[in-house]
């Protein structure tokens, strides 16, 4: 099925100079548009009546434009501008040179790293020179800023973690594992004795859910909604469900699952 790319499939993140850590560019930004800025050479060779093109090279630049806030206070809504106060400034202190270069990362939510992830996404890291066009606005109306985002060098090409908010460079390479999971009727009636046929890895821990239907998790899903499962203790589940037995790092990021049908002591 043909989907359309709205501009909320596409998340922008600034990396923050004085954090080390990259901010979302949502709140207070109008416009972020990619110019991709193609550089053509055109040339007709002695035997041709038309020119040849060819592309040599990209001039790419990112424009925004925002309406500034600020905020000093160290709470959650400072963090969703600090996008935009981090551009305002450079203009504001007239930075040049590498004062006024972050990265930037362009993420398309509409392609995840992992298949039906939720959590990594195909992205591309920019070096850009932050150029400053404009600070302004009239009486009694909200002060607006604008400028671009002008690439230096080439992209990077990668995945982002819109969780933790990281770019790592190259594909994403890991799986989910999987579980064999073996259901058998339990010790007491409505209970089933589960068995797992992997062993565990140092340092995870198992969890579960049982439904009449589950979809089980993608890599590195957030399990905390699983419940705890020691790996040995029969668990309360009715004859003909599903169960799925998740192994979870020590954030609860899952790691390996597996789902059996339901055979519980009658």
């Amino acid at each position: 099925m043909n989907k359309k790319i709205g501009r909320y499939d596409i998340a922008d993140y600034l990396l923050i100079k004085d954090t080390g850590k990259y901010a979302f560019m949502g709140t207070g930004f109008n416009t972020l548009n990619e110019d991709v800025g193609a550089q053509v050479e055109s040339k007709t060779y002695i035997p041709d009546k038309n020119e040849s093109t060819a592309i040599k090279g990209y001039k790419t630049k990112f424009p925004y434009d925002l309406d500034l806030m600020y905020n000093d206070a160290d709470d959650e809504e400072k963090a969703e501008i600090e996008a935009v106060q981090e551009l305002y400034f450079i203009g504001r202190n007239h930075a040049v040179g590498v004062e006024a270069e972050r990265y930037y990362v362009r993420t398309e939510l509409f392609l995840p790293a992992v298949p039906n992830s939720t959590r990594y996404f195909k992205a591309r890291k920019f070096k850009v020179a932050v150029e400053v066009t404009n600070s302004q606005g009239a009486g009694g109306e909200t002060m607006t800023g604008a400028g671009n985002l002008n690439c230096v060098g080439d992209p990077v090409f990668g995945y982002f973690d819109i969780q933790e908010k990281e770019f790592h460079e190259g594909e994403y390479l890991e799986t989910l594992g999987t579980l064999t999971v073996t259901s058998a009727a339990g010790s007491a009636t409505g209970t089933t004795k589960i068995t797992i046929t992997e062993p565990l890895t140092s340092g995870n821990f198992y969890m579960y859910k049982t439904a009449s239907s589950i979809t089980p998790p993608s890599l590195n899903d957030d399990c905390s909604g699983y419940q705890v499962w020691n790996g040995s203790a029969d668990i309360t589940a009715v004859t003909g469900n599903k169960i799925c037995i998740v192994e979870v790092d020590s954030s609860l990021k899952a790691k390996k699952a597996g789902i059996a049908t339901v055979a519980a002591e009658a």
